[in-house]
């Protein structure tokens, strides 16, 4: 918002009407496609949420089954054929 020089309303006003989401929820559909990519690879989730900025594996956990409907260690499962 400094660098525009518009307070920080504005900018999510219009943030969300380009992009269709707000900033926040644009940024946390970016950290959990990263998840998915990193929990594919075989990953844990406790790395995971570390890796990219959750504030523990549950936090992690919490916005992925809101996305995806199941778990992140169900998640790394299903794609890698490994064991927790």
């Amino acid at each position: 918002a400094q660098a525009c020089g518009i307070d920080r309303f504005r900018l999510t006003r219009a943030f969300k009407a380009a992009f269709g989401l707000a900033p926040h929820a644009y940024l946390i559909q970016l950290r959990l496609a990263r998840a998915r990519r990193l929990l594919a690879q075989g990953q844990t989730p406790a790395e995971v949420a570390v890796a990219l900025g959750f504030a523990d594996q549950s936090h992690l956990g919490r916005w992925f089954r809101r996305a995806y409907q199941l778990t992140p260690a169900d998640y790394r499962r299903r794609c890698s054929n490994l064991p927790d």
